[in-house]
């Protein structure tokens, strides 16, 4: 019994690490899991993301987010910059607009 649960419980966590690292492979998964790194896990899942087509030379590209709010001020952050290294997405910059 005992055996069993220590099996469940690295499964599980095995399970949330896999999960987290391919959260970097996509545009959209990448700021999902920066709205939810920012303690907002509903507004994580029903966030609207879409591209807006630009390419910031310095800040990568913009990303328009309806969902993702400032905890601090409770002002919407509708605008996302993403930046790409090799294979993996990262938030290079996150705010109220370009």
């Amino acid at each position: 019994m005992r055996i069993r649960k220590r099996v469940i419980v690295i499964v599980s966590a095995a399970v949330i690490v896999l999960l987290w690292a391919l959260s970097f492979l996509s545009p959209e998964w990448t700021i999902r899991r920066h709205i939810l790194e920012h303690l907002q896990p509903i507004n994580s899942l029903k966030a609207e993301i879409s591209t807006l087509g630009k390419v910031d030379p310095e800040y990568g590209y913009l990303y328009n987010v309806d969902g993702l709010m400032d905890t601090t001020t409770g002002d919407e952050l509708g605008a996302v910059y993403l930046k790409k290294a090799g294979i993996f997405w990262y938030v290079a910059s996150a705010g109220s607009g370009p």
